[in-house]
């Protein structure tokens, strides 16, 4: 296997379970904020803090609040580790290694990625993203479902595995931190 292909296909991996990552941290905190008590403070910045991009978000943002939490990680091209930002890069390491790659996984990160692309767009979703967040996390466990399932689990599947299992204990570490 060449070096590039395994390194697409590692990264590719990667980014669709950061994107799941964030998508589900967002939704959790969201429920989490339902639950407080009257007049409890509502804690964003912790989620900030475990994507490892406080600085970033105090440039740009300032004050962590609820909106300005979610446009950062959920669309913000300018953070890298946007669910945006993480969608378009495994496209893009996906169309460079199209032709290893089965047409189902092709297919699913397509429509992840249009499906991300078009939330993007509709200023609505920011107002109750709860849905949006639920469709990112299926689309993610769709590509990996037909990640393991139409790639034989040879090196290329390895590497795609790695990649994924690196990113959640990279989370897991953030979190724990």
């Amino acid at each position: 296997m060449l070096g590039r292909v395994a390194n697409a296909i590692y990264w590719m991996n990667r980014f669709v379970e950061r994107a799941d990552n964030v998508a589900r941290f967002i939704e959790v905190n969201h429920h989490l904020v339902l639950d407080l008590p009257l007049g409890a403070k509502e804690q964003w910045e912790p989620l900030v803090i475990v994507s490892g991009d406080e600085e970033p978000f105090r440039e740009r943002f300032g004050k962590a609040s609820r909106q300005n939490v979610i446009e950062f990680l959920t669309f913000d091209l300018n953070n890298p580790n946007s669910i945006r930002s993480c969608v378009r890069a495994a496209r893009e390491n996906a169309r460079s290694v199209r032709e290893i790659i089965s047409t189902d996984i092709w297919r699913s990160m397509n429509e992840m990625y249009l499906s991300v692309e078009s939330a993007a767009e509709d200023q609505s979703i920011r107002e109750g993203p709860h849905p949006f967040f639920s469709q990112v996390r299926q689309h993610s466990n769709l590509f990996a479902g037909i990640t393991d399932t139409t790639m034989s689990h040879g090196e290329g599947w390895q590497f795609s595995h790695m990649g994924r299992m690196i990113e959640r204990a990279d989370k897991t570490t953030r979190i724990l931190d």
